[in-house]
């Protein structure tokens, strides 16, 4: 509760900075944008300093590059294909095709449905690794204040993860509505098999015979995984968007680990992360 008591102080902060420099309105799925009702093909370049999930990440940084094409049809569906090489590692480490679909219910409610395939490089060591796919629900509640948003998703691994997302952000524009800057805050609660498994396969792959069915004590338990602040900058001219987006995560609830003939409780860090996108459509 501490935790989510600083987030959001900071939160404030920051949005009153911006609030002070005035801005109009709109939401994080951008009406204003002309793309939005037009049907389009697109593609792009991504960059991803580390992996990290819920606020765990592998021992050693996993930095992506990702290209991608995708098709977005003016009804609110699309669909993307996305490579992601790891330079550390020299080889490409995830090939993922996502499909969901947007709506708007009147001025101020989206809905939308997303699922996701994964095919990881059988040598990747992403935390989420296992994962095969996943699918999910997500709505957003705009206003001129803070914009509420909630999203539930299913991970499926061996057991299925479930895994809630609530965020608070709010929008703020600039240069005629084409530079956004999108201060937020997020709590992610859900299940751990993903990290259970995690463990496992990195076990089994220095011994082949070992039998070990479960890592994490209480990997299926519903709790508080961590809390992210982050800040989307959107920029918009022409058929090029360009995202920067930077996060910084902070982990709770560390898991209790057992391996043969030992078991400790995992040391949490905090995490900065940088995302940036390019995309012309």
């Amino acid at each position: 509760m501490k935790v989510l008591l600083v987030c959001l102080a900071i939160f404030v902060t920051g949005a009153s900075h911006l609030i002070a420099q005035g801005s109009n309105k709109t939401n994080d799925n951008d009406p204003d944008d002309p793309y939005n009702t037009k049907s389009y093909f697109m593609f792009g370049v991504n960059y991803l300093s580390d992996n990290v999930y819920l606020g765990r990440r592998d021992t050693a940084k996993i930095p992506y590059v990702s290209s991608y094409i995708g098709y977005h049809d003016k009804s609110g569906l699309y669909t993307k294909l996305i490579a992601s090489y790891a330079p550390t590692k020299r080889q490409i480490d995830l090939l993922t095709i996502e499909a969901g679909y947007d709506h708007d219910f009147g001025d101020h409610l989206n809905v939308g449905v997303d699922a996701d395939k994964f095919f990881y490089n059988k040598n990747s060591n992403n935390i989420r690794s296992s994962t095969k796919g996943s699918a999910g629900v997500n709505g957003q509640y705009t206003n001129d204040i803070i914009e509420p948003q909630v999203s539930f998703n299913l991970d499926l691994n061996k057991k299925t993860d479930y895994v809630l997302e609530l965020q608070l952000d709010h929008d703020f524009d600039f240069l005629k509505k084409k530079l956004h800057i999108i201060p937020a805050v997020s709590m992610n609660s859900g299940t751990q098999h993903y990290y259970d498994e995690y463990f496992i396969n990195r076990l089994k792959k220095n011994d082949k015979s070992l039998k070990l069915k479960n890592s994490i004590n209480e990997a299926g338990k519903f709790k508080p995984l961590d809390y992210e602040i982050s800040t989307k900058v959107t920029y918009r001219t022409g058929k090029w968007m360009f995202i920067l987006l930077p996060t910084y995560f902070i982990p709770v609830s560390p898991a209790t680990i057992t391996f043969p003939k030992q078991s400790f409780t995992e040391k949490l860090s905090n995490s900065f992360v940088l995302e940036l996108d390019i995309c012309h459509r």
